[in-house]
């Protein structure tokens, strides 16, 4: 479990942003990932925020745990670091797959995820506890996998599935959604390749599906506006309520009718073709990619 380049980035451009990281609660005590060029980037825009020449993290080493980060560059006060054991050290011991006591509802500024929910068999409970423990005008912060890590954890999850729990319904503002490409499938050993910005799939019509051949994580960076009790109706599948609501009545243009007059394996193929290209970072209207220090990394989170 632990923080990269562009986890640290858009938690310290959140600080930058208005975000409060006063009382911060983590799941699993996160180490910290930098590599040489990225600790430098992230000193210069530290120095240029605090208009100092102090030098943070000044005694890093990669994959020390985050501790000094949290107090150095977020000015944190008070960090809690929850887990199923107390074997890195956490400050509260509590199983993610039962609800959290409710003496910890709306106890945190901020709420971070940075490789744990993956693992946790009843995700449900486990991304309701993070959203009931955020402060109204607080938010959470997640990372966790996304494509092409089968094994790793128990789960992959999608921008569909984010969209739908972060939502108006459930007490939250739009959630920001990012995925980053890998280069092996320990994500952390060398920079990402990429991030792109995703477009909700209810935005979109239709679905948004991936197939590539990289590790891919997902980001999600969500503000809450009100305090409710999440999923009191369960999330549906986007696609699938314009479905029920008769509202995706497809009309046969030209195009489609001279598919539709050739041979069945040839539709199969150019179906296939167009449903490959229109699933890939390549597809402009699913995907933006984003400039690694680019401003559409910084979550809306001034809390005004």
């Amino acid at each position: 479990m632990g923080l990269t380049y562009h986890d640290a980035s858009r938690l310290f451009e959140a600080r930058c942003a208005g975000a409060s990281f006063e009382n911060t609660l983590t799941l699993g005590r996160l180490k910290l990932f930098l590599h040489s060029h990225e600790l430098r980037a992230l000193r210069s825009r530290y120095q240029a925020f605090t208009q100092t020449a102090a030098t943070p993290l000044r005694s890093y080493e990669f994959g020390q745990y985050s501790d000094d980060f949290w107090t150095e560059f977020l000015g944190a006060r008070h960090v809690t670091t929850m887990d199923y054991s107390d074997y890195e050290g956490a400050t509260l011991v509590h199983d993610m797959n039962q609800p959290v006591p409710e003496q910890f509802h709306q106890q945190f500024d901020a709420v971070i995820d940075a490789g744990s929910l993956e693992h946790i068999f009843n995700f449900p409970t486990a991304i309701r506890n993070l959203m009931l423990m955020t402060k109204v005008g607080g938010m959470v912060f997640a990372t966790t996998v996304a494509n092409n890590l089968c094994g790793h954890g128990f789960y992959q999850f999608s921008p569909e599935l984010m969209y739908r729990i972060f939502s108006e319904e459930n007490g939250f503002e739009p959630p920001r959604v990012v995925l980053l490409e890998g280069v092996y499938p320990a994500v952390e050993l060398r920079p990402m390749r990429g991030a792109y910005r995703v477009i909700d799939p209810a935005e979109a019509g239709e679905r948004v599906c991936l197939q590539n051949t990289k590790p891919v994580m997902i980001m999600v960076d969500a503000k809450k506006k009100r305090h409710v009790v999440p999923f009191q109706s369960a999330p549906q599948q986007s696609d699938y309520v314009v479905a029920w609501n008769g509202k995706n009545g497809a009309t046969r243009t030209g195009l489609r009718r001279v598919l539709d007059s050739l041979p069945r394996w040839c539709q199969q193929e150019i179906r296939g073709f167009r449903y490959k290209r229109q699933s890939s970072f390549r597809n402009s209207r699913f995907y933006r990619k984003l400039a690694q220090q680019s401003s559409e990394m910084k979550p809306s989170a001034k809390t005004g």
